[in-house]
């Protein structure tokens, strides 16, 4: 098994994690910390941050809900045969690497054929020409990678205001044009996802219940799964306004999003996280030249964080908010001190060179 770190560090040169995430049935697969991390929910988990891996060479991984920690191979392991133990996880290993390296058509670490071929291979003038157009494969792979849901699925949550948001300051009407709903079973609050087509391809549900740990680490959760990381929420509603006003607002969470648009800012779209992916990125692209971006994080993301991820988004241009006379608190997103402080903030944006 010496060509285990080989692997691994090809997979990680190759930018192929996220490949062998989508592969073992993974959801909602994200990247964190500028990159640095990939998250995902397990097949049949309700965790979207279960799985994590380290977006380097010894693609260092684990299971946080599961207590599994080790490489992608102990990840594959798990997911595939119920390995937990060190003893069952040495057993498989075997089988994870084949699995791996045939779903990655790394053959020349499972067959000697294919081995010795690989060595004897001829230089190839277009191999360029063969990544870029992989790479464009895997694009559009991840376009249309969410499944589309009947619009009746929603049918068993209802459209139903959610009484804290009420209190909140989120109108009813509002409530109602984002089909805010009600999950008995989970005790949460939800509201559908849809592509940028407005098609429906998820549900995510917020905690109302009084459980304190569920309310801590698993505050939101996709009731219904999606990737999220291959759209924005709110786009197939904000694109109109983002055409007519040549800007686009850019925020963490759903719920600013809504009091936003309740505000008469509706040319607003959520990332449903802090670190937009290279999809996303692209589909901000395509928006246009001439677009506007203003990107308004949470309290808690600091003025570096702002800029290293706005930057992202070159050959645009792009605004920054950055809360500099503390009228947040502690997490508190743009719009959770009310509209003045909001207006205020937005009013005060700063220019990312």
């Amino acid at each position: 098994m010496s060509d285990l770190q080989t692997i691994r560090e090809r997979i990680y040169r190759e930018e192929k994690i996220q490949e062998v995430l989508e592969a073992l049935g993974c959801w909602a697969i994200n990247t964190e910390q500028g990159g640095k991390l990939f998250v995902a929910g397990l097949p049949n988990g309700d965790n979207e941050r279960s799985v994590q891996v380290k977006n380097t060479s010894s693609l260092t991984s684990n299971i946080r809900s599961k207590g599994i920690t080790g490489s992608i191979f102990d990840v594959i392991s798990y997911i595939l045969y119920e390995a937990i133990t060190e003893e069952e996880k040495k057993a498989c290993l075997s089988k994870s690497k084949f699995w791996l390296c045939n779903e990655l058509q790394y053959l020349e670490y499972i067959d000697e054929f294919y081995k010795l071929t690989a060595e004897k291979e001829k230089p190839q003038p277009n191999k360029w020409l063969h990544k870029l157009q992989k790479k464009r494969n895997k694009e559009d792979r991840q376009a249309v990678e969410n499944t589309i849901l009947s619009e009746s699925v929603l049918d068993q949550y209802g459209n139903i205001p959610y009484k804290g948001w009420y209190d909140d300051g989120l109108s009813l009407s509002t409530q109602k044009l984002f089909g805010i709903g009600i999950d008995v079973r989970s005790e949460r609050a939800t509201f559908p996802v849809h592509n940028r087509d407005g098609q429906l391809i998820g549900v995510k549900g917020r905690y109302i219940g009084k459980d304190e740990v569920i309310k801590d680490k698993y505050k939101y959760i996709y009731i219904q799964p999606c990737n999220k990381s291959i759209e924005f929420y709110n786009l197939h509603r904000a694109l109109p306004h983002i055409k007519s006003l040549n800007e686009a607002i850019i925020v963490e969470g759903a719920k600013t999003t809504w009091f936003l648009t309740q505000w008469g800012y509706k040319n607003c779209i959520s990332i449903e996280g802090d670190s937009m992916s290279d999809e996303q990125i692209r589909i901000l692209k395509e928006l246009g030249i001439g677009i506007k971006f203003v990107f308004a994080y949470d309290k808690d993301k600091d003025p570096k964080f702002i800029v290293n991820e706005v930057s992202r988004l070159t050959g645009r241009i792009r605004y920054g908010i950055y809360d500099k006379e503390n009228l947040l608190s502690d997490k508190d997103s743009p719009t959770d001190k009310g509209y003045k402080v909001w207006a205020s903030l937005y009013e005060n944006k700063y220019k990312v060179n």
